[in-house]
């Protein structure tokens, strides 16, 4: 009996960690696509700056899927810290990456984000290819443990796949995105009062 509440437990924990992943940016309504910021050869990285207002895990980095073609090329996704220190990245393959709400997701190994600290998401996007971003939009709708700062955009001496240093006010650049769950201590803490229970038993 003791087992079976042992495994009822595990997989109930399970599922809140499951349900509980969401997207930072949950949506947006208006603004303009654009393929790249500067159009130069290799292409540039946009993004933007974002608060994290309560611990969080980022498990999932991903890249818009715009309205002209989807989105048909890899990218670099990245997120940094505020010292330029790259903290984790993936390539998202439309081949291998999976959609969820409007965006293309690739998994990364779990990255714990600090509350009360700020960091910055971009994507790299090629002239060569055909996908495109959005800027300038004209809500938008970010998740309540995050709060979206400005967009990125790098120097024409910074293009490539690299830190976005230039800010704007203009709401984007989307771009990229991140999924994430609450920080573990929170499922840990329901573990711990399972096992409590378990033990007054």
């Amino acid at each position: 009996m003791r087992k079976l509440i042992v495994s009822c437990v595990v997989f109930a924990l399970c599922a809140v960690a499951a349900n509980a992943q969401d997207a930072a940016i949950l949506g947006f309504t208006g603004g303009t696509e654009y393929s790249s910021y500067y159009s130069v050869e290799p292409g540039d990285t946009i993004g933007w700056t974002f608060m994290v207002n309560d611990p969080i895990v980022v498990t999932d980095l991903g890249h818009w899927i715009d309205t002209h073609n989807g989105m048909d090329n890899a990218h670099d996704v990245g997120i940094w810290d505020m010292s330029q220190n790259l903290l984790a990245s993936v390539v998202v393959d439309p081949n291998t990456a999976y959609e969820y709400n409007g965006w293309m997701y690739q998994a990364i190994s779990p990255l714990a984000l600090t509350a009360g600290e700020s960091y910055v998401i971009g994507s790299f996007d090629g002239v060569s290819d055909d996908d495109w971003y959005i800027s300038g939009a004209s809500t938008l709708d970010d998740a309540p443990e995050i709060t979206w700062v400005n967009s990125r955009y790098p120097t024409v001496g910074g293009l490539g796949f690299a830190f976005p240093e230039l800010t704007s006010t203009s709401r984007g650049r989307f771009g990229p995105n991140f999924l994430y769950v609450p920080e573990p201590s929170a499922v840990a803490l329901l573990s711990l009062g399972g096992l409590v229970l378990l033990r007054r038993r």
